[in-house]
């Protein structure tokens, strides 16, 4: 019983999803970098990220994963920054079974508190994105197109004050689903059945968009290729900008 079930959750690891980036959750500046590691259900192993500031207001991407899975290039542009506030747009390929481009919005968030009473400073971080995706050739050879949305945040980092915050947090979180509205009308994405012609919703227009190849696996019209959730950790040392400015950076 509880083998095939076993079986189909390691196809579904191994080949139903595609993959996405990892921003830096503060803008980068220029020649300032930003590297560590994500752990995901779209990856079998822990992928390397590696983001480098080309200027304060872009920055590259790219990330390594074994033996394909998660590898993929990205870059940012920083189109508006006020406060702690960052309105961030990102353009993504991905090299893996369901190879994919990303197109994606980010709004981010960085509350602060400060109180000066107790010497303490706090940050934390909170973000969401509109993202749409487009599966150029997926592992049965089809497109798939997808649109959804994707938040994210990070625990919170301290200070004594507000020159004493680090830069970056511990780790971030994320999680995302992205729908292909041909193979599936919305409303059937939580159904725990299969869909195909024996479900409810069914209609014949999703007959070109099947959501198991004929290898019996996953494709890329299958709901799970559109879920994502990550956990990422930073392996960059986190400054403070008292540190940076004793350091002369």
């Amino acid at each position: 019983m509880f083998r095939p079930l076993f079986i189909s959750l390691v196809a579904l690891i191994f080949f139903a999803c595609a993959t996405h980036p990892t921003i830096s959750p503060v803008p980068l500046k220029q020649g300032e970098s930003y590297v560590g590691y994500s752990l995901s259900t779209e990856n079998v192993l822990p992928v390397i990220f590696f983001r480098r500031g080309l200027t304060d207001k872009w920055d590259l991407g790219l990330r390594v994963g074994l033996p394909i899975y998660g590898t993929g290039i990205d870059i940012s542009r920083l189109l508006a920054e006020k406060d702690d506030r960052s309105d961030i747009l990102n353009f993504a390929y991905s090299f893996n079974p369901n190879h994919n481009l990303d197109f994606t919005y980010y709004r981010i968030k960085r509350k602060t508190k400060v109180n000066e009473e107790k010497g303490r400073a706090v940050r934390r971080l909170k973000y969401y994105g509109l993202r749409g995706m487009l599966i150029t050739n997926g592992i049965t050879g089809r497109r798939s197109t997808r649109f959804g949305i994707l938040i994210g945040g990070a625990p919170a980092v301290k200070g004594t004050d507000l020159e004493s915050l680090p830069r970056f947090y511990r780790f971030q979180w994320e999680l995302g689903y992205f729908h292909d509205f041909n193979s599936m009308p919305i409303r059937a994405v939580i159904s725990p059945l299969p869909f195909d012609k024996d479900h409810a919703l069914w209609d014949e227009r999703f007959a070109d968009y099947p959501h198991v190849g004929d290898d019996g696996l996953p494709s890329e019209h299958s709901r799970l290729t559109g879920l994502s959730l990550r956990i990422s950790f930073p392996l960059t040392k986190s400054q403070s900008k008292k540190d940076s400015k004793e350091n002369g950076s």
